[in-house]
């Protein structure tokens, strides 16, 4: 435990060796068309695009997930609802497109709590939203709005509570 309070330069080299992921965790993957053959080989993401890079998280996120809640002869996993606390306050209307995009491919039913800049960006990919607020910290109203009469959980909208 001593190294990781140190200051001696040796010691925070290898604190910073230690604590960042990207420092000791790699992957290797093959990226397949759909008739099976390779179009891109990734060693981590040596070599890629800021926005590659972004890709091609969301994508071994979304994978990694699918992996862990569906079985081999499943078409959708058995449990497909995400839950998503502001993953995106941070990023742009593109990145986040793409994500959901990735999402949606894999199957999987989105919750998202997510700042009102990005309602826009998300709308094509909910059912419908509702927005929670408390001005007061003592009186939580809610306001429900349905995007889709046809989306899977859609409900009418809902007074304020």
């Amino acid at each position: 435990m001593s190294p990781l309070g140190s200051s001696e330069i040796a010691d925070r080299a290898w604190r910073g060796r230690c604590l960042d992921t990207r420092e000791h965790v790699t992957f290797m993957a093959h990226e397949v068309d759909l008739a099976g053959r390779t179009v891109n080989v990734h060693d981590s993401s040596a070599g890629l695009s800021g926005g590659q890079r972004q890709k091609l998280v969301i994508f071994c996120l979304a994978a990694a997930l699918r992996y862990q809640l569906a079985s081999d002869e499943d078409d959708l996993p058995t449990y497909a609802t995400i839950i998503l606390d502001e993953a995106f306050d941070k990023a742009d209307s593109r990145y986040t497109r793409m994500a959901m995009d990735v999402f949606v491919e894999f199957g999987f039913h989105m919750i998202l709590a997510t700042p009102e800049r990005l309602l826009q960006t998300i709308e094509p990919y909910v059912g419908g939203i509702t927005s929670i607020t408390n001005a007061t910290r003592r009186d939580s109203r809610t306001a429900s709005v349905t995007f889709r009469a046809d989306a899977e959980g859609a409900s009418p909208p809902a007074a304020g509570a």
